[in-house]
C-alpha cells in the first residue's frame, strides 16, 4: 500500500513554522511581564522591610527617619512606574496572543483536513485492498471448480 501524501505538505509546514515564531513571541513578552511582577514584588518587600522598622523610643535622628520616609517614597514612584509598564507589556502580550492564536487556528485547520484526507485516503486503500483480495479468492475459486470439472469429465 502506497503512502498517504498530502498535496498542501508544504502550506502546513509554513503555518507550523509560523505558529512556533508566535509561540518564541508570547513567550518573550509573557517573560517581561513576569519580570516586571517579580521586581513589584521585590520592591513592595523592601518597602515592608523599611515601614517594619520601628522607631526606638528615647532620642530619634530625624535625618535618619526623613531619609526612610524618603526611600519609601522613592519605592512607591518605582512601584507606579512599573505597574504603568506593566500595563503596557500585558496590552502588549495581548496582541501577541490574538496573532498566536490566529496563526494556531489556521494551522490546527489544515491539520485537521490532512487528517480527514489521510483517514479517507487509507479507508479507500483498506476496501480496494479487499476488493482485490476478494477478486483473487474468487478467481482462484473458479480455478478449482474449472480443474475439478476438467477431471470429472
Amino acid at each position: 500500500m502506497r503512502r498517504f501524501s498530502f498535496k498542501l505538505e508544504k502550506v502546513l509546514e509554513l503555518r507550523r513554522f509560523a505558529e512556533r515564531e508566535w509561540e518564541h513571541r508570547l513567550a518573550e513578552a509573557t517573560s517581561r511581564v513576569i519580570e516586571v511582577e517579580n521586581e513589584i514584588s521585590d520592591w513592595a518587600e523592601r518597602r515592608t522591610a523599611t515601614s517594619t522598622n520601628h522607631v526606638p523610643a528615647g532620642r530619634v535622628d530625624m535625618g535618619a527617619l526623613r531619609s526612610r520616609e524618603d526611600y519609601v517614597n522613592l519605592i512607591d514612584d518605582r512601584v507606579y512606574q512599573l505597574q504603568s509598564r506593566l500595563v503596557t507589556l500585558e496590552a502588549e502580550r495581548k496582541k501577541v496572543r490574538s496573532g498566536y492564536l490566529e496563526v494556531s487556528q489556521k494551522r490546527k485547520a489544515l491539520s485537521k483536513l490532512k487528517e480527514r484526507q489521510g483517514d479517507e485516503y487509507y479507508k479507500d486503500a483498506l476496501k480496494e485492498e479487499t476488493r482485490s483480495l476478494d477478486e483473487i479468492a474468487v478467481s482462484m475459486t473458479a480455478g478449482k471448480l474449472a480443474h475439478a470439472e476438467d477431471e470429472h469429465v
